[in-house]
């Protein structure tokens, strides 16, 4: 029987706080299972031990996580989460697993929808993605700082799968959650949006350190622009610190964010052995200066649903109004207030660069990437112009460029404008860049424009299009979903 409405992005926008459960791997922990009640009766022979890989449990022991989501939602939890953090293939292949990782996160979702529906109460299903373990942003190998071990696709493809499993297994949303890399979250955001358009989408940050800044060094505005392009019923901050150390982060978050603000921080800072042993009492005191600042609270490491049940009553966040200029985003956020005109730097666009286009000619792509820098750093150039159409093979020339940027901070602080007339390698800028940047030109007299400013758009990027037929491409973007804001006309 339907307890209520279905979850859509305004459901958090009420004059409430909603309540989301607490960490699982805590309260699986505490069941203080065995290698054999993770492995037997599994489809696949891992090729390693899984003890500690929570998702085999959906497959093998199904009771221990009903009982979990059930003690959640006995606390009083309006939205409980699946165990299906790491229902990923790529992250499932370190066991030999990858190929149940579908089966897995399905599994997951069917044990948290028959037990949020049978609570005597409206409770929401939150569809669980983990960050992974592999970094789309962050250098892998010093040596060829331009190498990932995945690409984007292979990312957004396992993400997809993920995705995919979760809403045919009844998930209300998707939480995209302990983000450390921008890029890796777009990625998830585009298998979302590839599994099922416009579903709802909460993604949660970690930071770390006093300047709260993701692993890759984003700041926390840079990472919300990188990601504002989807269908986001909230944006906030899980793990990371304790309560009491995330405040000073929530409270800047909820100066300025313009969708509902989520924070589910661990209970405490994990002592020398890794454990958190802050009391629902304490947390719960933290957690009272939460007021005013939040839409959606729970708990993350080390939390259990006496923490959860200790949460105090709070007064909800006002969400500010979206106010309606150009945001981009590198590691650092950039509202370009002015326009773009002003804000772009030529010092990688070979045609208006001679000097760097010899470099790019010669392949010196790290004496390109310097001249660049330098450049930047003399003009506090918000945005940074690439072309590289002078290339024999620009695709891959992006690819390789770009991934040399995000491993240089004094050139990655700045967005990104990808400039081809060759589409793509316009995808190859987006899918390598963290940041939000802007992308084009497209011609609103082609046939396939909104087909190909719908695919730059679902990459996050803000779109160029060029001059001619502003009142009717305006006009087919805002249709297409993309706000007048996000659209540069510009004559060649």
């Amino acid at each position: 029987m339907e307890k209520g409405p279905a979850f859509t992005t305004d459901t958090l926008r009420q004059d409430r706080v909603f309540v989301l459960d607490g960490a699982m791997g805590t309260r699986i922990l505490g069941r203080g299972l065995s290698e054999n009640d993770f492995r037997d009766g599994l489809p696949l022979v891992p090729t390693r031990d899984v003890l500690g890989d929570n998702e085999c449990l959906n497959l093998t022991r199904p009771d221990v996580i009903r009982s979990i989501h059930r003690e959640y939602i006995e606390a009083g939890c309006d939205i409980i989460e699946t165990n299906s953090f790491g229902a990923n293939i790529l992250v499932q292949e370190d066991y030999g697993l990858g190929s149940l990782a579908p089966q897995m996160a399905f599994a997951a979702a069917r044990l948290a929808r028959e037990e949020a529906d049978a609570a005597a109460r409206k409770v929401w299903v939150a569809g669980s993605m983990g960050p992974g373990s592999k970094s789309l942003s962050l250098v892998s190998d010093y040596s060829r700082p331009e190498w990932r071990p995945n690409s984007f696709d292979e990312i957004a493809s396992s993400y997809e799968a993920q995705a995919r499993a979760l809403i045919e297994g009844g998930v209300d949303l998707i939480m995209i959650e302990t983000c450390f890399d921008a890029l890796n979250a777009k990625a998830a955001l585009y298998g979302v949006h590839k599994a099922c358009p416009g579903f709802p989408v909460i993604v949660s940050v970690s930071v770390s350190g006093m300047g709260a800044r993701t692993l890759t060094g984003q700041s926390l505005e840079a990472f919300y622009t990188a990601v504002s392009h989807a269908p986001l019923a909230a944006f906030g901050l899980n793990c990371s610190m304790g309560a009491e150390g995330l405040l000073p982060v929530v409270r800047d978050l909820a100066s300025w964010c313009p969708v509902p603000v989520v924070c589910y921080p661990n209970a405490g800072m994990p002592d020398a052995h890794g454990c958190y042993d802050e009391s629902p009492e304490k947390m719960a005191a933290h957690m009272a200066e939460f007021d005013g600042l939040v839409n959606l609270v729970g708990g993350c490491c080390g939390t259990t649903p006496d923490h959860i049940r200790a949460i105090p009553k709070l007064q909800p966040r006002a969400i500010p109004p979206h106010d309606k200029i150009l945001r981009l985003s590198g590691l650092e956020a950039w509202p370009l207030e002015s326009g773009l005109d002003a804000s772009v730097s030529t010092a990688a666009d070979m045609r208006k660069s001679p000097e760097f286009a010899g470099m790019m000619q010669r392949q010196e792509f790290d004496e390109a990437l310097y001249s660049a820098s330098e450049q930047l750093m003399t003009t506090g150039a918000a945005v940074l112009a690439v072309n590289l159409d002078a290339l024999p093979d620009s695709p891959a020339a992006m690819e390789h460029f770009v991934r040399l940027i995000q491993s240089d901070p004094s050139v990655s602080m700045a967005s990104l404008m990808i400039e081809s007339a060759d589409f793509d390698t316009l995808l190859q800028g987006l899918k390598n860049a963290q940041g939000k940047c802007i992308a084009g030109p497209l011609d609103p007299g082609s046939s396939d424009f909104i087909e190909k400013a719908s695919v730059l758009r679902s990459l996050g990027a803000a779109l160029l299009v060029k001059a001619g037929a502003d009142e009717r491409a305006s006009s087919l973007l805002t249709e297409a979903g993309v706000p007048a804001e996000d659209v540069v006309f510009v004559t060649e």
